[in-house]
């Protein structure tokens, strides 16, 4: 444990007088908690080979100095940044936003930071996007379409999962999450009879969207 007497890295005199603002390093949180630099790695990393008692120690340490993990060293590190990639064609669909919204809610109870990016339905703007974002390192990409026509998949190779929604994608191999519309017009039309009716108009949309010709089926 530490006590009292140990200095603040923000005290005169505390580790070489160094100025407060500066981060904390591996090597300060190890002096402080009387440990190596290997060891505060592994305690801040949640490495199943330290006991419980040194990690606290090194946590109080970290604690202590304001120390902020570098997420971009540990994301090399570990192999995943924690980041994902999230690419749509349109910020103000009506249902493309709460496909967004979901995505986002449920990353975030993940610690997942999602980087937000609008196509605009441009393909070069697309490309562009998709190389910003696989040039930081996402560790997926969710594409959301403004309508539930299939979409030709994103060219060229991407080293990393994506998942299409809303609208699918064209090609069958890939992983498509999308609305159920067969089975949404088969429990309104079921729906309607059980109340007794007979006599069912059904008002379509456009015949061009997929959505229109599957919720009459």
């Amino acid at each position: 444990m530490l006590d009292d007497s140990t200095p603040s890295r923000d005290e005169p005199g505390a580790h070489g007088d160094r100025h407060p603002a500066r981060p904390a390093t591996l090597k300060e949180i190890g002096a402080l908690a009387g440990v190596s630099i290997a060891t505060v790695s592994k305690a801040l990393n949640g490495r199943a080979d330290v006991s419980r008692a040194t990690r606290q120690r090194v946590q109080e340490a970290a604690d202590r100095l304001k120390f902020t993990p570098n997420s971009l060293a540990q994301g090399l590190l570990a192999g995943r940044t924690g980041t994902v990639g999230l690419l749509t064609n349109d910020l103000e669909g009506r249902f493309s936003i709460p496909v967004l919204m979901g995505a986002e809610d449920a990353f975030g109870a993940g610690s997942v930071s999602v980087f937000l990016c609008d196509a605009r339905g441009d393909a070069i703007r697309e490309q562009h996007h998709i190389r910003a974002l696989l040039s930081r390192r996402v560790d997926g990409l969710i594409v959301v379409g403004d309508t539930t026509n299939p979409r030709v998949p994103l060219a060229g190779s991407i080293p990393v999962p994506v998942v299409y929604a809303y609208a699918p994608s064209s090609d069958p191999r890939d992983m498509s999450a999308v609305n159920d519309n067969v089975s949404a017009g088969r429990m309104a039309a079921e729906h309607l009879v059980a109340c007794g009716r007979t006599r069912i108009a059904y008002l379509s949309g456009d015949p061009a969207f997929t959505a229109a010709g599957e919720r009459v089926a």
